[in-house]
């Protein structure tokens, strides 16, 4: 029964180790809580390059479609018809 009470450490040198253990932690909670700002900083900035690129896109596609290389607003109607003319 001797040895099994060995084994187990007593309080007094458990609370420096915990408070360790807790330190660490902390610091470990305050480098994740900065890379996750990082990181919703990047994926933000790719969600606002993907919207421009999709706009871009739709704008070529809409080009491609009119045959003439104008996109369809009203002032490039205008220029469409003297192209054409």
């Amino acid at each position: 029964m001797s040895q099994q009470t060995t084994n187990i450490p007593d309080g007094q040198h458990m609370v420096p180790e915990l408070l360790k253990e807790i330190e660490k932690l902390k610091h470990e909670a305050v480098i994740s809580r900065d890379y996750n700002k990082y990181l919703d900083k990047k994926l933000d900035k790719v969600l606002e390059d993907r919207i421009v690129l999709r706009s871009e896109n739709y704008k070529l596609k809409e080009r491609l479609t009119n045959g003439n290389g104008h996109a369809r607003t009203e002032e490039s109607e205008e220029e469409c018809v003297s192209c054409s003319a």
